[in-house]
């Protein structure tokens, strides 16, 4: 089995054993039939630096927290497929393999000592929105002609809804933005690039002040949420290191905000493999997330053995 890296401090998994039965049961969930430069959107010979860019863009538009309750599945399958791609294109001998097989299983074939997959999805999935990473796109994003493009798409898209262009547009804020969002949309009317929709010309004054209003509201709380979770952050962080903590400005408060959901998130998807890999007697989620049953955690021990015993055996007859 492959070497654990030090991920797993990120990932604050509550107990090792636990960590590998979920890395049997997640590892086959890995999307493997995919072409990682359709994915990424990029050409076969893109640099490093064009990977990079493509993937932290791609990974902050799939996000779960930007998409309807009903979507945040697919959301989440996406995330999945962004990651695994940014996984063989970000690694030389992984991306070779892969351009000469053309198969993406093929490429995590190779004898890798340095990398789990199940790992490096925890840590994207529990990293890739941090306050740091978010200014830095958002300085290259805000303003640009990618944003203009996708403001009025959205716009389109939702025949003139300005709540439901603020939930599809990346890095927007309907307290900051609107006067530019609105801008962006009047001229492209008046060129004739867009329809002149009926939701969005006939909205009043009023129903514009309160709907921006709610959305203070809502961004306000929220800041006190990730306040409050930044604190519990601080303390938990004091509680398992004794060295001097050098904190390089922590995550800023929608980066905390973000980061609780996707830990709630993330642990509903275990428990939901946990479900469905369970023994058929098992029913619902008798215990906490991060805390199965003697019986549950025996089973789940026991089909993770039995499917690293059958890769010994494939491996022993080649």
């Amino acid at each position: 089995m492959p070497k654990r890296k030090q991920q797993e401090e990120d990932i604050s998994l509550s107990d090792e054993e636990e960590s590998e039965e979920q890395h049997e049961v997640e590892a086959g969930e890995a999307p493997t039939s995919i072409n990682p430069y359709h994915i990424l959107d990029l050409p076969v010979d893109a640099s490093s630096d064009d990977i990079k860019k493509a993937y932290r863009k791609a990974a902050l538009k799939s996000h779960p927290d930007k998409v309807a309750d009903e979507h945040k599945d697919a959301a989440h399958k996406q995330f999945q497929e962004v990651a695994f791609a940014y996984a063989v294109l970000s690694d030389e001998r992984r991306r070779k393999r892969y351009d000469t097989t053309g198969r993406t299983e093929e490429s995590l074939d190779i004898e890798d000592d340095d990398f789990d997959w199940a790992d490096f999805f925890r840590a994207q999935f529990a990293n890739v929105v941090t306050e740091e990473k978010i200014n830095d796109f958002a300085n290259e994003y805000k303003g640009s002609e990618e944003e203009k493009q996708a403001v009025l798409d959205a716009y389109e898209k939702h025949k003139g809804s300005m709540v439901k262009l603020y939930q599809e547009v990346m890095l927007s804020d309907m307290t900051e933005d609107e006067e530019r969002f609105r801008s962006i949309i009047d001229q492209a009317i008046n060129d004739g690039e867009v329809e002149e929709w009926e939701k969005y010309t006939t909205e009043t004054e009023k129903a514009r002040e309160k709907r921006i209003a709610n959305a203070r509201k809502i961004k306000e709380r929220e800041n006190v949420e990730a306040a409050s979770f930044k604190e519990e952050i601080a303390a938990e962080k004091k509680k398992k290191s004794k060295k001097s903590e050098k904190s390089a400005g922590g995550m800023g408060d929608l980066a905390a905000l973000i980061q609780q959901r996707q830990q709630g998130r993330q642990e509903n998807f275990f428990d939901h493999l946990e479900v469905k890999y369970a023994p058929k007697g098992k029913k619902g989620k008798g215990v906490a997330p991060g805390e199965p049953s003697e019986e549950a955690f025996a089973a789940n021990r026991k089909k993770a053995d039995a499917v690293e015993g059958a890769r010994k055996k494939s491996r022993t007859r080649k």
